[in-house]
């Protein structure tokens, strides 16, 4: 059957006890056979500091700060002290990052190159020891549990997957191993070859890109009967998934729509929908999120939108500590009756803010607009000459309604008195090659 994510950490708490006599040894617990609230945040600010201890004695970069700072692990006596520690910036990422790791090069079990925002923000690079894949392996396929059940999921998976090493195939693999069938698409196939593999291997499940998913299902829809399909859930992913975009997936396939958010920097899982809270519970045994006042770096109360800060708080090779995401949320309690907090579910990027017509706009505020428009696939926004412009990727050019698309733009309230937004069509398949970026506002190359 489907589980909580609680339930699934917990259980996996359990498991990681059970072979840490570190923890054991110096715990004034002497029954572990059953992780109860207070044992696992026990267990949480036990990792912290042995991570904090690992970082400030092994890693050259974390060695200085938190000399700087003059900080070490004994200064945690709660989780949430975790505040006096000094942040972890994206530019500390960039280059080659060798001096955040804690273990040896020949360590390394996999690198990752990848980018702030887009193909053009800052280059970052990350490094996974076994151990890390490890604990990645781990806890996905409890992530994917929240969704569907154990000898009953069949899940296709829409991520991308490098000569079979990337995060698709480490998903699809995990999730089979647990329980759950899985299988990584090529996200170079075909709507055709998509149909094919959902419908001759009983799919009922897919997980993956957000933009990815809702184009397959634009082109699907208007060729066959999803409904038939019999799909359990669809699960998406991605940094802004507006409503629009929810809405019309559920009513497509006619089963419920999850949504997932993650970053590489968390080794790509780290929270799931939950189905009472307006948001996510997270991976709290491999990490801590914090929701900080972006400008001056405050803590923020609940339920105050800042920027989200992680910490992993279990990790071997390169461990980042209160790392600032860029991204915008809120924090707050559980309503759910969970243990877990609940972290808002993203709506914008602190650096995707651009300044037009006496305001900071990002894309997502055109989302809901744009994905509830019949016909559109996927979109690029660009500010040119003080003029919103955006390429539209359309199933049928002669088909879309360009007119009324431009006058729900313009009836935003933040488009008052700009000038009449442009848009340029583009034929089916068009942005697929850069659908994978992270919306932000552009400047057209001449």
């Amino acid at each position: 059957m489907s589980i909580s994510l609680q339930t699934g950490l917990y259980d996996l708490c359990r498991t990681r006890i059970d072979s840490d006599e570190e923890f054991k040894a110096q715990s004034e617990r002497t029954d572990f056979s059953h992780v109860d609230d207070a044992l696992f945040d026990e267990y949480r600010l036990f990792q912290l500091k042995r991570t904090v201890n690992r970082v400030r004695t092994k890693s050259p970069f974390y060695k200085r700060l938190f000399e700087s700072a003059g900080v070490t692990e004994d200064d945690l006596h709660a989780l949430a002290d975790i505040a006096k520690l000094p942040f972890t910036l994206p530019k500390d990422l960039s280059g080659t990052s060798y001096s955040l790791m804690c273990t040896s090069q020949s360590e390394v079990e996999k690198p990752v190159t990848f980018y702030s925002s887009g193909s053009t923000g800052t280059k970052k690079r990350i490094f996974f020891s076994k151990a890390d894949i490890q604990k990645i392996f781990e806890f996905l396929p409890r992530g994917m549990n929240t969704v569907t059940d154990r000898g009953e999921g069949r899940v296709l998976v829409f991520l991308q997957n490098s000569q079979g090493r990337g995060i698709g195939g480490i998903l699809a693999a995990s999730c089979t191993a647990y329980g759950i069938e899985s299988w990584a698409a090529d996200l170079q196939d075909s709507t055709d070859e998509i149909w094919k593999a959902t419908t001759e291997r009983g799919v009922n499940v897919w997980f993956g890109d957000a933009i990815t998913i809702y184009r397959a299902t634009k082109i699907l829809a208007s060729q066959h009967d999803l409904r038939s399909v019999g799909m359990k859930c669809i699960f998406i992913t991605m940094s802004n998934i507006p409503d629009s975009m929810v809405d019309y997936l559920r009513e497509a396939w006619g089963c419920r729509v999850s949504t997932h958010y993650g970053l590489t920097e968390s080794g790509w899982g780290l929270a799931v929908d939950c189905g009472t809270c307006p948001g996510y519970h997270y991976d709290e045994l491999n990490h801590w999120v914090e929701i900080v006042d972006p400008e001056s770096g405050e803590v923020m109360p609940d339920g105050e939108e800042g920027e989200v800060v992680l910490t992993n708080i279990a990790r071997d090779c390169m461990p980042l500590i209160r790392y600032r995401t860029g991204d915008i949320a809120v924090m707050q309690k559980s309503v759910c009756g969970s243990h877990l907090a609940v972290l808002g579910h993203i709506r914008r990027r602190k650096e995707g803010a651009t300044e037009y017509n006496g305001r900071y706009i990002y894309p997502a505020l055109f989302d809901e607009v744009l994905f509830s428009t019949d016909g559109l696939l996927d979109y690029r926004i660009f500010l040119d000459d003080g003029r919103i412009s955006l390429d539209v990727e359309c199933l049928d050019e002669d088909a879309f309604d360009t007119g009324t698309l431009k006058a729900r733009i313009m009836a935003l309230d933040f488009m008052a008195g700009a000038p009449e937004v442009e848009v340029r069509l583009l034929p089916c398949g068009a942005l697929r090659e850069v659908c994978y970026e992270k919306k932000r506002i552009l400047a057209r190359e001449a």
